[in-house]
């Protein structure tokens, strides 16, 4: 307070400021200690959260990986039931074809033989040893059926058997018609008699052991694998003429043309050729669209070594024995080389005759 002289006292202590300072101190204090309990209590309540979200989390994933494994466990067991149910519609279809075949082989051969036995009681067999003419034919129709060899063979000899013998029952061939009665005529009675033999040889082919290459045959081959095959070589080119001698000629007249042949130069003969040189001395001077040969030159024996997988995986394939031209498309996309169809039924024949084809399943 000032008064009117300007004096100005001294500031008194004030007890009131002073009691107002430690009151808002301790308020202060108060307020960063309920600050601080705020903080703690809060970051529990943040890590009791984190704890509470964590164990939900994990409970999900473990509700998750059990929902996942049954509905695994529940799928392998449909499809494990399912392959169970085809393997058994398959092996059920597989009895049903195989016995549907059985039965008809046995109702074409009950058909086939009745006809065949009176073929063979008309042309004089008597009925004690008739029967046996009906039993080869139709042991010689499996067999070729099981080899898949001979069928068509097999197949046209119980037709022709059949139909000779109802045309021959209605005295339409083969026989002859005296006094209401069928007489064979001789020729018929030659074929019906000489069947027994032929199914005898047929029977020879279609089960005998695959054949060994013979001696002269492996002789052959090695003396034109051994033979040293003699390169061409080329003739030497002529001298060239000088300028000279070439003005001077232009001069003189053309001589006559016996002269012309006199003289020129002997033609020099070229060096002597192999008679099989080997397939690379052959294709030296070639272009390059001429060095690949259009099928390589192979011995029977070789042919069968190479071409027989593939022969093999073609009758699988196809189930039967593939024809001349599918074996030889079959050799060219294995590329071992474009053979004709005829080679390739020789390479068959061979395969054929070597070894025996494996049985089908369905084929029995």
């Amino acid at each position: 307070m000032i008064d009117a002289n300007g004096f100005k006292p001294l500031p008194l202590h004030d007890d009131q400021a002073a009691a107002n300072r430690a009151e808002a101190a301790a308020l202060l204090a108060q307020a960063n200690r309920m600050h601080g309990e705020a903080t703690a209590k809060a970051e529990k309540t943040i890590a009791a959260a984190q704890t509470e979200a964590e164990r939900i989390v994990a409970e999900g994933r473990s509700l998750n990986a059990r929902a996942l494994a049954g509905a695994s466990t529940e799928a392998n067991g449909i499809r494990d039931e399912a392959k169970k149910e085809a393997e058994q519609r398959k092996r059920t279809d597989d009895k049903f074809d195989t016995w549907s075949a059985r039965f008809v082989i046995l109702g074409a051969v009950g058909l086939t033989a009745s006809s065949e036995f009176e073929l063979a009681k008309m042309v004089g067999f008597e009925p004690a040893v008739a029967w046996l003419l009906p039993f080869v034919i139709d042991i010689y129709v499996i067999q070729a059926f099981r080899r898949h060899r001979d069928i068509v063979q097999a197949i046209t000899l119980t037709i022709a058997a059949n139909v000779t013998y109802h045309l021959a029952d209605e005295g339409l061939f083969g026989v002859s018609v005296s006094r209401g009665e069928h007489h064979p005529k001789w020729w018929l009675i030659a074929l019906v008699a000489s069947v027994a033999s032929l199914i005898l040889w047929r029977m020879h082919l279609i089960t005998a052991p695959p054949k060994q290459p013979r001696e002269g045959r492996r002789r052959r081959q090695k003396q034109r694998q051994e033979a040293p095959a003699v390169a061409t070589v080329p003739a030497p080119e002529a001298p060239p003429v000088p300028a000279a001698a070439t003005a001077n000629s232009d001069r003189q007249e053309a001589p006559t043309g016996g002269a012309n042949e006199r003289q020129k130069p002997p033609a020099k003969k070229p060096a002597p050729v192999a008679k099989r040189p080997a397939p690379q001395q052959r294709q030296k001077g070639a272009s390059p669209a001429a060095k690949k040969p259009a099928s390589k030159r192979r011995s029977l024996d070789e042919w069968v070594e190479v071409a027989g997988p593939v022969f093999h995986a073609e009758f699988a394939s196809k189930r039967r024995n593939p024809t001349a031209s599918e074996f030889a498309t079959a050799i060219e996309k294995a590329d071992l080389g474009k053979v004709s169809d005829s080679t390739a039924k020789n390479i068959r024949t061979e395969i054929l005759d070597r070894a025996p084809l494996p049985e089908l399943d369905d084929a029995e």
